[in-house]
């Protein structure tokens, strides 16, 4: 028996002469591409063909197709194997002779190929059927599809891809219609990108894993048991886990399996320590759908999606949570635009997806599944959405909550020494950055090793450019100057300043929400023109109250999309009561606009929240506007303080230039002062600081003659009517 060529003698060859075999068959057309006979150029001596092919033509047969008129069917023995195997197919009338000739062939090459074993492809093969629970004929048109991307085997015509699901069924040896339904969009070969649009096979897909150059599973190439150490306590989430959390542990009890969950809001607020806490607290495993492979590259979502898949289809429901982070692009639905390439892909572009994908999979799952996102809800399809058993909107941390991500961390690099307790509330306080934020100083801190005495200036040094990165403001930048008095601000009415402060304190000592008959309210107005002191007054009065002030401008709080002003004042609300803070309104006529006024059904509906919100509020709220006058007339109600800041008067100008300028005045230059109109106290900051910055010698006239200067380039201020001053 002479020796085809050789060639690797392996699980790959034996589909090839398969397929090939089978495609012989039951192919009857001419044969329009003489790629098809590779096979045999490729692998079979070319001597022992012509000996085959003699002994099944007659030399008539022979003579006749040497001078055939048609080139595709005249015959040369002497040419390369796939011209005249062309040549003996495309001969219609001994076409049958052809057949048993490559039939021959093909024996000879099974005979004399003598299989060692399982190889690696038939193992990642059998693997991928098993987990992926491919049915037969799934597996084999899988397979097909890999033995055209990787072998010399052809159609024997050109194949438009509509047609590919005939050819298909022709090489695999089964009907039409079952490699039709096999090749359906919803079924599992085109679902998740096994084979591309084309229906060939998707090397993106599963290249990386046929390959063989990694020993993991298949299963652990999607999903990993999550991390079970520093996994924080269920008590630390307070009121999340007390509230929401029992919720969802009789949730997931009484589910059976099926319950999908959402966390969503800012990054860094604690969703994914919260899932695995909920994993630790339910006594289950916690299952995490990978983000990437081992050098960090980002798997595409279709990956992403497969991973959720297999962990569904694999893990017990009774004993597993699975945990899907940064959920983002497979919650936005088709209108992300994210590719569904790649399984085991990388993130390069594509074709956008059908939301129906990513709706089937939340419906079709069998174990409990909590799902993170960094979107915001109006960035998720609506039809996504819905299919949410339950939803956890995590805003940005707490004081409280930052105290206990400081503890735990300082405690997890082992830095209780360098940073007692009373530091850490003093960080916390101080750093209003996330979890991640935290952990990455602390890790450096532990790293470069201060003396004691250098922790403080270290973190300094190592917070201020990670928060100026983040967008995190300086927490103490909210503080009044400190030669900072209430003596001389002119406030019109009955309630001075020093009341004000003593009623707040003392609705702070009774409480948040203390009962009564008539529900408490701290919610105070100040009004009047610029630089008459009210932003400074919020200032001290978070400092005597020694409590954080969260300052709010329109800017923050006022959004393009509909209805998301209103959760965005609904979460400044929020946000001040749990960190227990002075909530501040600055420039507040910008959402209190007076709704008589209103052009648009969402300037009503932003002035109704806010309204409610301070109705409800358990707090204490500032609003400062410079036109009150363009205030809604139902807010005034509200305000359980309304205080007038007014120009100084002339006891007011006097206490100011003495104070600030640290200076007397003679009689002339006190009259000079008191001649000037509309002066503020904000006019004797910006000229303190311009002559510091000068430099120069400076008199009292030369002072005033500034403080002029700021009079007459100002507008006479906000000229609203008296509102009245205790609510």
């Amino acid at each position: 028996m002479a020796k085809f060529k050789q060639v690797p003698q392996n699980y790959l060859f034996h589909k090839l002469l398969k397929y090939w075999g089978n495609m012989v068959k039951n192919y009857n057309e001419d044969c329009r591409d003489d790629d098809f006979f590779d096979v045999m150029r490729n692998c079979f001596d070319h001597d022992k063909a012509v000996e085959l092919i003699e002994a099944a033509y007659t030399p008539a047969e022979l003579e006749e197709m040497k001078h055939a008129k048609s080139r595709v069917c005249r015959l040369d023995l002497e040419d390369a194997l796939d011209d005249v195997f062309c040549a003996l197919w495309n001969n219609e009338d001994t076409r049958d002779k052809c057949r048993a000739v490559l039939d021959a062939a093909r024996e000879y090459m099974e005979a004399d190929s003598a299989e060692k074993g399982a190889d690696i492809v038939e193992r990642r093969f059998a693997e991928l059927a098993r987990v992926l629970k491919l049915s037969a004929l799934e597996a084999d048109i899988l397979m097909l599809a890999y033995v055209r991307d990787q072998t010399c085997f052809s159609w024997p015509c050109r194949v438009e891809d509509r047609e590919k699901p005939l050819y298909y069924a022709m090489a695999l040896d089964r009907s039409y219609d079952e490699v039709v339904r096999a090749l359906s969009p919803k079924g599992t070969l085109l679902k998740f990108n096994l084979l591309d649009g084309d229906y060939d096979f998707s090397r993106r897909t599963l290249g990386g894993f046929m390959d063989g150059t990694s020993d993991e599973t298949i299963e652990r190439r999607f999903y990993a048991k999550g991390e079970e150490k520093d996994v924080l306590p269920w008590e630390y989430y307070g009121d999340l886990s007390a509230k929401d959390g029992e919720v969802l542990k009789r949730m997931i009890a009484a589910s059976g399996g099926k319950c999908n969950i959402l966390l969503y809001g800012a990054p860094g607020t604690g969703k994914t320590s919260f899932a695995r806490s909920l994993a630790k607290e339910l006594g289950r495993t916690a299952w995490e759908v990978r983000q990437g492979d081992d050098d960090g590259r980002n798997m595409k979502s279709e990956a992403r999606m497969m991973g959720i898949q297999v962990c569904n289809s694999q893990e017990d429901p009774a004993e597993s949570l699975m945990i899907v982070d940064e959920a983002d692009e497979l919650l936005r639905g088709s209108s992300c635009g994210f590719g569904l390439f790649g399984l085991f892909g990388f993130d390069t572009g594509g074709k956008s997806t059908e939301k129906g994908v990513m709706n089937s999979i939340l419906d079709e799952m069998r174990i409990p599944a909590v799902w993170i996102s960094n979107a915001p809800a109006r960035e998720m399809d609506e039809s996504v959405r819905r299919r949410f058993d339950y939803s956890i909107c995590f805003e940005r941390l707490n004081n409280g909550q930052r105290i206990a991500i400081w503890k735990n961390q300082v405690a997890k690099h082992g830095l209780e020494a360098l940073i007692p307790e009373a530091k850490i509330e003093e960080y916390a306080a101080k750093y209003e950055t996330s979890a991640g934020g935290i952990s990455t100083v602390l890790s450096n801190v532990k790293r470069m090793a201060p003396a004691a005495e250098k922790v403080d200036e270290l973190v300094a040094t190592l917070m201020k450019p990670h928060c100026k990165l983040m967008g995190v403001k300086d927490a103490n930048a909210f503080l009044p100057a400190k030669d900072y008095s209430l003596e001389g601000l002119n406030i019109k009415g009955k309630v001075g300043l020093d009341r004000v402060v003593k009623a707040a304190r003392n609705y702070l000592d009774a409480g948040f929400g203390a009962a009564s008959e008539d529900k408490p309210r701290m919610n105070i107005l100040l009004f009047g023109p610029p630089g008459t002191g009210k932003t400074e007054f919020v200032k001290y009065l978070g400092k005597e109250l020694d409590r954080k002030v969260v300052v709010m401008k329109g800017s923050d709080l006022l959004s393009k999309w509909v209805g998301e002003s209103e959760q965005n004042i609904a979460k400044a609300f929020r946000r001040a009561e749990a960190e227990h803070a002075i909530l501040f309104f600055d420039e507040v006529d910008g959402l209190l606009q007076d709704r008589s006024n209103a052009g648009h059904s969402w300037e009503i509906t932003q002035v109704n929240e806010l309204l409610q919100q301070m109705e409800n509020f358990d707090g204490i709220m500032v609003a400062a506007t410079n036109f009150s006058k363009n205030l809604d007339p139902a807010t005034m109600r509200r305000f359980t303080f309304k205080l007038e800041f007014g120009y100084l008067d002339d006891a007011g100008k006097k206490s100011f230039f003495e104070r600030m300028f640290k200076t007397t005045l003679a009689d002339g230059e006190l009259a000079e002062l008191k001649s000037l109109r509309n002066l503020a106290p904000g006019d004797f900051r910006t000229v303190r600081q311009e002559q510091f910055y000068l430099g120069d010698a400076v008199t009292n006239l030369d002072r005033i003659a500034a403080l002029k200067e700021e009079c007459a380039v100002k507008k006479d201020g906000d000229h609203s009517a008296a509102i009245g001053f205790a609510g």
